[in-house]
């Protein structure tokens, strides 16, 4: 599943971190999330695979908060691989660039984590099946903690959502025609799944308790503890 982030969001990837913070409503308290359920649950010396893990910004923020832990970053794209690199460079071999695709089986691991990237993935067959690898990949007590757009089927919400995300990028200068046209863009590629579906995939992937941990409007941080 070959996906190019600086196509897809019409960016070099030397902006992305700037620039994924005004796209995205609440971009950085998915990652805060994401964190804190690692800290309740990550062994100090554990391994955790971060899927479609572009620039490697939460890679190396697991790497940076979690000293002990090893990171695997997976990703199609070797131009946002390479820039990964030179951001964990710091950060030694704790971690890992694996140029795959997150469809493949993945390695025993301890955690999980992907953050506005399994929304690629428009077959819920396909996207069950990434559930399954992960249930089956991870450790007894292991976490799988996945920050996206959980965008609501019902059309009254579905419109809320897409308007406060808009009034978001407003808030940044774009004009709402603007905010508009990087929706209708951005669904060439994206398929923003209603919670209660992915609740559902997971369950059907082996995980006995899935779980929405955070939400705020259309951004979540859902998944299960094995």
């Amino acid at each position: 599943m070959a996906h190019s982030v600086e196509g897809h969001l019409q960016l070099k990837i030397a902006e992305y971190d700037q620039r994924i913070r005004i796209l995205v409503y609440a971009y950085e308290a998915m990652r805060r999330e994401q964190l804190a359920l690692l800290a309740r649950t990550l062994p100090p010396a554990g391994l955790v695979l971060d899927l479609g893990g572009g620039t490697g910004a939460l890679a190396a923020a697991v790497a940076e908060r979690f000293p002990g832990v090893r990171v695997q970053i997976w990703d199609t794209d070797p131009a946002m691989l390479a820039f990964a690199r030179e951001r964990c460079a710091p950060h030694g071999d704790r971690v890992q660039l694996v140029q795959k695709s997150f469809t493949e089986p993945l390695p025993a691991c301890d955690a999980v984590v992907a953050c506005i990237a399994l929304h690629h993935v428009k077959d819920m067959a396909v996207k069950g099946g990434i559930y399954r690898n992960i249930f089956t990949a991870l450790r007894s007590g292991g976490l799988f903690a996945n920050a996206d757009t959980l965008m609501d089927s019902r059309p009254g919400l579905r419109t809320h959502y897409f308007e406060v995300w808009s009034q978001f990028q407003q808030t940044h200068g774009f004009t709402d025609a603007e905010a508009r046209r990087h929706f209708a863009t951005w669904a060439e590629e994206d398929c923003y799944t209603p919670l209660a579906v992915e609740m559902k995939l997971l369950s059907e992937a082996g995980f006995t308790e899935p779980d929405c941990f955070w939400r705020e409007e259309h951004q979540g941080v859902f998944g299960a503890i094995k």
